[in-house]
């Protein structure tokens, strides 16, 4: 070590230990002479340590830029510096004193340049492993579609579609109506997508296929020792997971009648309360729901809170069924042929013009989502070449005039046609309500909802 009148004298072994660590390292005070220089940075530069040291810095290292940190005062990071042919990345810094400058160290960072470029690759690599995290994380979690994905250009659909846009780039929440089958889900998926909360998490919870019992827990979440069997810590409810990006509740209207009211203070004051917890959470979360059945008259009825539906009858955005779209079916026939044969691995040119005649003629009570189905249905049995009538479905070919009707004798035909003017009967003595409908019927909600799907009920009532 070399003595200086400026830097204490105590300092100096303790800096040199400390410096030790790096590949090469030197302390100059504010007259530019070398007090310490570790050995590996004289091996590096090829010189005798105990030659430098009490030497003026320029007299070995002509170059250096360390007079300009004593001079200005400012750190120089991560700067090229070549010694005896070899390219080190240096960082300097000043060293201070009572609030004076009395001199500078400069370290080398990485000893070779390619060492530096290794680094910096590994921190991309990681990055892009990330980022590639992220991506997998935001298609798991994240919306799937957006408003160009919404397949029509007709009026009725393209209102709908501005309306959407509108809306999306809005924190607003918003109500879907319209049919089942319509594209209430893939509506909810593009405003969202459009939204500016697109890069966080889409959260969909189907409200009619949520046990009755369990629906206040799946949305709210619940706090450790809630109930026998609750897990340890508690568990998050889809608020929670959707905090920062939307939440969409498809079919609302079968939301139980309590937990209405604690949706109610979600939407209200960004406030959720665990089952069984005594934490308030505050949360950020854009809310969509989407309903099929009129809400006001199950409001009329008591099976819907008033405050509620006040709430979400704000930004309705009526999604249009299939009969009022129908100049769009040769387009979503289009569509859904280019996906069959990329997901089913069939080979279908296009549809003859009767069965373009007949879909023209049906009224569609499943909408876009039993056009999908159709479709998919005679390209499996076709596989190659044109869509004929005879892979039409025969409840289509029937409803179109095309087939003779059922034979009163046939029985499947009867029970079933028996089956479903009972199910109406429930559901229109229940107004709509499933839970109700399925106590009249005394069978569990999820088997009133198969036979509904079953039988084309759905949309009931619309």
């Amino acid at each position: 070590m070399g003595r200086s009148d400026f830097i204490p004298h105590a300092w100096l072994k303790p800096i040199e230990h400390m410096l030790d660590s790096f590949d090469g390292a030197i302390v100059i005070d504010k007259t530019g002479k070398v007090v310490i220089i570790t050995e590996k940075y004289a091996d590096l530069a090829g010189l005798n340590q105990d030659d430098v040291l009490g030497s003026s810095i320029s007299e070995y290292f002509p170059d250096s830029r360390m007079l300009e940190v004593v001079r200005t005062g400012k750190p120089i990071h991560a700067d090229l510096w070549e010694v005896n042919g070899v390219t080190v990345f240096v960082s300097r810094m000043p060293l201070t004193w009572d609030g004076q400058i009395v001199g500078a160290c400069g370290v080398s960072v990485f000893r070779y340049v390619n060492e530096a470029k290794d680094f910096a690759q590994r921190l991309n690599n990681l990055d892009l492993e990330l980022q590639y995290y992220k991506n997998q994380v935001r298609k798991l979690s994240g919306a799937r579609y957006s408003l160009d994905a919404i397949v029509g250009s007709s009026s009725a659909i393209t209102e709908a579609k501005n309306h959407a846009m509108q809306v999306a780039r809005t924190r607003a929440t918003v109500l879907l109506v319209g049919e089942t089958g319509t594209g209430k889900e893939l509506f909810a998926h593009a405003i969202h997508q459009e939204s500016p909360r697109r890069e966080r998490p889409f959260v969909r919870v189907n409200c009619a296929g949520i046990p009755e019992t369990l629906a206040e827990s799946e949305l709210f979440g619940y706090a450790e020792g809630a109930f026998t069997g609750a897990r340890k810590g508690g568990k998050p409810g889809k608020f929670e997971i959707a905090h920062g990006g939307t939440i969409f509740l498809d079919e609302i209207n079968e939301l139980p009648y309590h937990v209405q009211a604690k949706l109610l203070r979600v939407l209200s004051d960004g406030e959720i309360e665990r089952v069984g917890g005594t934490e308030i959470n505050l949360i950020d979360t854009r809310f969509i729901s989407a309903t099929n059945i009129n809400l006001r008259k199950a409001v009329q009825n008591n099976l819907f809170r008033q405050d509620l539906f006040y709430r979400l009858n704000v930004n309705i955005i009526r999604i249009p069924s299939l009969r009022e779209r129908r100049s769009d079916i040769p387009l979503l026939c289009e569509y859904f042929l280019d996906q069959c044969n990329e997901e089913l691995g069939t080979d279908i040119a296009g549809l003859e013009t009767g069965v373009l005649d007949v879909f023209y003629n049906y009224d569609w009570p499943g909408n876009v989502r039993e056009l999908k189905n159709t479709m998919e249905r005679m390209c499996i049995q076709a596989r190659r070449g044109m869509l004929q009538m005879g892979q039409l479905p025969r409840t289509i070919l029937r409803a179109s005039g095309e087939l003779p009707p059922e034979s009163d004798l046939n029985l499947e035909a009867q029970m079933n046609a028996a089956e479903k003017e009972l199910l109406i009967k429930a559901l229109q003595s229940a107004h709509g309500n499933r839970t109700h409908a399925a106590r009249l019927l005394d069978i569990h909600r999820t088997s009133l909802y198969a036979k509904m799907k079953k039988h084309g009920l759905l949309g009931f009532p619309s």
